[in-house]
């Protein structure tokens, strides 16, 4: 078993883990629960950790990862609504002037 990534937020290693075994990869969360030893323990030891069941999925899983958090960190870029040609923020998933989602 090999260490593939650790993070503060236990939902978002959770979401990496689902792509990941999605991906026919087998991974296992430890730590999880650590977070309340937090002040007694150094802060980033009580961070859950994502590992890979097999050693020979590491270097895939190592990849799929990076893309994700690539991702993660890429700006979100505004859109022009489709309808009214309004301009929207990234954030926006329908246009806040007509409401179209196009």
């Amino acid at each position: 078993m090999k260490l593939l990534h650790t993070q503060e937020n236990t939902f978002s290693l959770s979401n990496i883990q689902n792509l990941i075994e999605a991906e026919g990869i087998s991974t296992l969360i430890k730590n999880q629960h650590l977070g309340a030893g937090s002040g007694e323990m150094p802060h980033f030891e009580t961070w859950p950790e994502l590992w890979v069941h097999n050693d020979a999925d590491y270097p895939r899983a190592k990849v799929i990862l990076d893309k994700i958090l690539e991702q993660q960190s890429a700006p979100a870029e505004a859109w022009n609504c489709g309808a009214c040609g309004e301009e929207n923020d990234a954030s926006f998933e329908i246009c806040w002037q007509c409401g179209s989602d196009s």
